[in-house]
């Protein structure tokens, strides 16, 4: 009734009334994208909060077609572990922390704030190697670095990832959850204490969904992806892949079948098209991925990478600091 009231002048005002804060508000690539992310959005299938899951290789081939699977894929295949941490074997929950090997002072900077707020739960920083950078004395000293025998750098993020699922899957039998983060965050821990339990065994990915955003072909973009790596326009659902957790059932899940996918560097979308089509649940919880301390679970800039020193300023002032349970 109240509709029918409306004029359709101040029916399109207040459709519309977001776009102008938007662009104030958003940052240049955000506001570049909305031309794209308007169009993605007319795509149903991709919005949905229904798994496309079903035939799988359908599904596949609906997201890559004509790309296939790599017939020499061996990401599934956990490389050598150059350094181990030391893991209470009996942990139900882990915190794992993607970072590169020349970032020890991102390292430092989490063991000196929030890591000792985990005090029952494992923090554990996964790498890869680079040549000339040895971890050894810090790997000894702190216990707490797992190192793979393969090349570190951005596009190998899901290779990282997978194995470190596949260590966790085979070492830490009683692991229901997996915390999964950047090296540039701050960790509410209370928040995370008070994440609602789901049952292990399901698949599920609990952090911020993000959907509606379509493929960067700009080559001087950190996250371009070009057409022949995945050929559509637009990305389905993902969570954003600076912070999440993921059940114990969906780690295993990506693990066996990682090898049917054809490749995309970028793990979250990675992650988000083997979602779709293997029925994994994309929960969103607000609070993940946030840029400003209000009511956060994890803080992050998207968008720059804050200095550890800056971030280590924005801890020691806030009132996360003083409450170490």
């Amino acid at each position: 009734m109240l509709v029918s009231q409306i004029s359709p002048e101040k029916l399109l005002i207040a459709i519309f009334s977001w776009v102008f804060p938007y662009i104030l508000l958003a940052n240049y690539l955000e506001r570049s994208l909305l031309p794209f992310r308007a169009l993605c959005y007319t795509q149903s299938d991709l919005l949905s909060y229904i798994s496309s899951a079903g035939n799988v290789n359908e599904c596949i081939q609906k997201y890559h077609y004509p790309r296939k699977a790599d017939p020499n894929c061996r990401l599934n295949i956990r490389p050598e572990i150059l350094h181990f941490p030391k893991v209470d074997e009996n942990a139900k929950k882990i915190v794992v922390i993607r970072t590169a090997p020349n970032s020890k002072d991102y390292r430092d900077f989490i063991r000196s704030t929030w890591k000792s707020h985990f005090r029952e739960i494992p923090v554990v920083f996964v790498v890869g190697k680079r040549k000339s950078l040895e971890l050894n004395e810090e790997s000894d000293e702190q216990q707490d670095v797992i190192q793979f025998d393969f090349t570190d750098s951005y596009h190998s993020l899901a290779y990282k990832m997978v194995s470190m699922y596949s260590w966790i899957l085979e070492k830490l039998p009683k692991v229901e959850e997996i915390l999964v983060l950047n090296d540039d965050t701050i960790v509410n821990v209370t928040a995370i204490r008070q994440l609602p339990s789901r049952d292990p065994d399901d698949l599920w990915l609990l952090g911020k969904v993000s959907r509606g955003y379509p493929r960067l072909w700009m080559p001087w973009l950190t996250w371009h992806v070009h057409g022949d790596m995945y050929p559509n326009l637009c990305y389905p659902r993902f969570v954003q892949g600076s912070s999440f957790v993921i059940s114990r059932g969906a780690a295993r899940a990506l693990l066996n079948n990682i090898c049917r996918f054809p490749w995309i560097h970028l793990d979250d979308i990675h992650v988000g098209v083997m979602s779709s089509c293997l029925g994994i649940d994309l929960i969103h919880f607000d609070g993940f991925d946030q840029h400003t301390f209000d009511r956060f679970v994890v803080f992050h800039y998207q968008y720059s990478r804050n200095s550890a020193g800056y971030l280590k300023s924005l801890w020691e002032n806030s009132e996360l600091s003083m409450n170490n349970p």
